[in-house]
């Protein structure tokens, strides 16, 4: 089952889909040079954005053996990068929520809130860097590899520039409009994907010790291999309808795409733990 550490899983992807989205979102305004209203107008579609992270963090509490024990993992703040995570990923969660809630309360004008997007993007980059250093685990030789940076951050990437395009879209923003420009970064985007999980699937091939090998270790891997790049280009291919058909885009579109997505980068991560496996016996 490769499912077994669903909780990490789902945590993972929703808070890099997030902070992904995010940032390029709140660039997107800063650049634009958003006003309050227009800064105001994206408190609803905002939401659900937040929610994905909300359902990550929920996610990561069910990996506890107590969740009331939860701020234990604040102990060793600075030196672990476990606590590292978790203080970052909540002073993300914290200052970027604060923005959107002054957002949704019309209080705090446009200075104010730009100054939080600011703070919650850098926050947001520790966040991430702090979830990948995590994971390289020099015992861990399926983990310890350029790969495991590289998935976090295509995530990041591929899922969400869709979901900030999303974002935008809803917002209903008049500006926005069919742009060959975001379609040609998320094929780009799309494809480097592709080729760092057909790398890191050649690289668990690779990789054996005196007892398993870890291309032996999930039944069926070529197979859940399959299933993910199938549903990354069929989400690929629904975000690029729009382009393809001339038409306005829509957020049912994307919505689906961003579901098929999602789907893909589970499966990933759900591989990703499954070959976990040390040197020696």
């Amino acid at each position: 089952m490769i499912f077994h550490e669903y909780s990490l899983i789902f945590f993972t992807v929703f808070a890099q889909t997030a902070v992904g989205a995010y940032l390029l979102v709140s660039a997107r305004a800063l650049v634009k040079g958003h006003d309050e209203e227009q800064i105001n107008s994206y408190k609803v579609p905002m939401f659900f954005l937040w929610a994905i992270m909300g359902l990550g963090f929920l996610f990561s509490t069910t990996h506890l053996g107590s969740p009331l024990r939860a701020f234990n993992a604040f102990n060793q703040l600075g030196t672990a990068w476990l606590s590292n995570e978790v203080f970052f990923g909540a002073a993300f969660f914290a200052v970027g929520g604060l923005q959107w809630l002054l957002s949704v309360l019309k209080k705090g004008g446009a200075g104010i809130q730009k100054l939080l997007m600011v703070v919650a993007m850098v926050l947001g980059a520790i966040f991430m860097h702090a979830m990948v250093s995590v994971y390289m685990i020099d015992t861990v030789p399926t983990w310890f590899n350029i790969y495991t940076p590289m998935s976090f951050v295509m995530t990041m990437v591929v899922a969400g520039l869709l979901l900030s395009q999303l974002v935008i879209v809803s917002a209903d923003d008049t500006r926005f409009s069919v742009d060959r420009n975001i379609m040609m970064i998320a094929v780009i985007a799309v494809a480097a994907s592709l080729v760092v999980t057909m790398g890191k699937a050649n690289l668990l091939g690779d990789i054996q010790t005196s007892v398993v090998k870890a291309s032996e270790l999930v039944d069926g891997l070529g197979m859940y291999l399959g299933v993910q790049v199938a549903l990354l280009m069929a989400g690929l291919l629904i975000w690029a309808l729009p382009m393809i058909n001339k038409s306005t885009v829509n957020p049912i579109n994307l919505t689906v795409a961003l579901v098929l997505v999602l789907a893909s980068e589970l499966i990933g991560r759900a591989l990703f733990y499954s070959t976990h496996m040390t040197y020696g016996l």
